[in-house]
């Protein structure tokens, strides 16, 4: 009869290349596996971190409403609103303030105007520009000439 042997019937199973290709691509899948799990790790890691600064803030916002009269409290979120790097910055002050002991009491509205007016007179002696002008006896030598190109 006509019959192959079992063994026989496929020829391309028995084809040692199509064997490596089946590995590689096992191999790939088991690293984009690997890869994945990693990535999932990383972003649990990056929203655990967010969480907890999120609570950081959170913690800091309810310490300074502490320390702050309703009337203070509106003025430090309005001047957040227009440079909240002023408000972060005024926050740590009145935070740092009040661990160093030296706020008994609810800050009025007039004592925080006071200290949003100490670090803008900080900040602008720390950040003046000076002008240098030529002076009309300077000479012409160090000047490019133009007209002969």
């Amino acid at each position: 009869s006509s019959r192959r042997p079992p063994s026989c019937r496929c020829p391309l199973l028995l084809d040692p290349r199509i064997g490596a290709m089946k590995a590689d691509e096992e191999r790939k899948a088991r690293q984009m596996a690997a890869s994945k799990a990693q990535g999932d790790a990383d972003l649990q890691k990056m929203q655990e971190k967010a969480q907890q600064q999120q609570e950081m803030e959170e913690k800091k916002r309810v310490m300074v409403r502490s320390l702050l009269e309703p009337e203070a409290m509106e003025r430090l979120s309005r001047l957040g609103l227009v440079k909240p790097e002023k408000q972060q910055q005024i926050e740590m002050m009145l935070l740092q303030l009040a661990q160093g002991g030296q706020i008994q009491e609810k800050m009025s509205d007039a004592g925080l105007i006071q200290l949003i007016e100490k670090v803008d007179s900080q900040q602008a002696s720390a950040s003046k520009v000076k002008f240098q002008r030529k002076r009309r006896d300077d000479d012409d030598e160090d000047d490019i000439d133009l007209d002969n190109l």
